[in-house]
C-alpha cells in the first residue's frame, strides 16, 4: 500500500468518525427546522386540538394503530428535537385514546425522544465539554450524575419545572450512565403523563358538550383529580430535591 493511499484511507475514516460524531446532532438540528419550517411545530395547540376534534376522532376510530404510532413518533421526534409541545401533547394522548392509551403512548414518546437527545449530546460533547462542565457552575449537575445517576435524574424527571430538554442534553454531556438514564426517564414520565392524560380526557368531556370551558371546570372530578394528583407530585418532587441537595457527599 502507497502512502498516497494510506494518507487517503485515514482522511476518509477520519471523515466517517466526524460524521458519526457530528451525525445524531445535524439530523436533530435538521428535523427542528423542519419541524418548523412546515408549521407543525406551532400548529400543535389546544385550539386547534378543538377545533379539528372531530377529524381527528374520525381518524383515530378508522385507523387507531396507525394513529398511535403517529402519535407516538411524533411525540418523540417532537422531545428530541427541543419543540415544545409536550404539555399539550399529553392532554392531546388522553383526549383522543382515553387516558391510559394515551398516557402509555407519551411515556414511550417521551422516553424515545429523551434517549435521541442524549445520544445526540453524548456523541457530539467528547470528553473536553465534560471536563468543561465538571469545572464550571454546572458541576453540582454532573457530580448528581456521577453520585446516585437514577435517583437524581428520577428527582429532576418527576419535578414539573424541570426542563426536560436540557435535562437529557446535560445528561448526555455529562455521559450519564445509559440504563439509568433510560430507567429513570421512563418511571419519571408515569405521573405527568397519568395526570395530564385524564385531564386531557376531562377535558375533551368539556368539549363534546360544545360549550365553551369556564372556571366551573375545575371542580368536575375529571379535572379536580388530575389537577389534585399533580399538585401532590410537585410537592413530593421538591422534597425529594431538598433532600438531595442535604445528602452529604453533595459536589459543590
Amino acid at each position: 500500500m502507497t502512502r498516497q493511499t494510506t494518507e487517503v484511507e485515514t482522511g476518509r475514516r477520519e471523515v466517517l468518525r466526524t460524521l458519526a460524531r457530528w451525525g445524531p446532532a445535524l439530523l436533530l438540528i435538521a428535523v427542528t427546522a423542519w419541524l418548523y419550517a412546515t408549521g407543525l411545530a406551532t400548529d400543535i395547540s389546544l385550539d386547534n386540538l378543538q377545533a379539528h376534534e372531530i377529524r381527528l376522532r374520525g381518524e383515530v376510530a378508522a385507523h387507531p394503530v396507525l394513529a398511535l404510532t403517529v402519535f407516538t413518533a411524533l411525540y418523540a421526534v417532537a422531545t428530541a428535537a427541543f419543540v415544545p409541545v409536550g404539555l399539550v401533547m399529553m392532554l392531546a394522548g388522553g383526549f383522543l385514546f382515553g387516558p391510559l392509551v394515551g398516557a402509555l403512548a407519551t411515556i414511550v414518546g417521551s422516553t424515545a425522544g429523551a434517549i435521541m437527545a442524549y445520544v445526540a449530546a453524548r456523541f457530539a460533547a467528547g470528553d473536553h465539554i465534560r471536563n468543561r462542565l465538571a469545572a464550571s457552575r454546572l458541576r453540582r449537575l454532573v457530580g448528581g450524575f456521577e453520585r446516585a445517576p437514577f435517583g437524581y435524574l428520577l428527582t429532576l424527571r418527576l419535578a414539573p419545572l424541570s426542563p426536560f430538554g436540557l435535562v437529557n442534553v446535560a445528561a448526555g454531556c455529562a455521559r450519564a450512565p445509559f440504563r439509568p438514564y433510560v430507567a429513570a426517564t421512563a418511571l419519571g414520565a408515569v405521573p405527568h403523563s397519568l395526570i395530564y392524560s385524564y385531564l386531557g380526557a376531562g377535558l375533551g368531556g368539556a368539549f363534546l358538550t360544545g360549550r365553551p370551558p369556564t372556571v366551573a371546570i375545575l371542580l368536575t372530578p375529571t379535572i379536580a383529580w388530575p389537577l389534585t394528583a399533580l399538585a401532590v407530585v410537585s410537592l413530593l418532587a421538591a422534597r425529594m430535591g431538598r433532600r438531595d441537595r442535604a445528602a452529604p457527599g453533595q459536589v459543590g
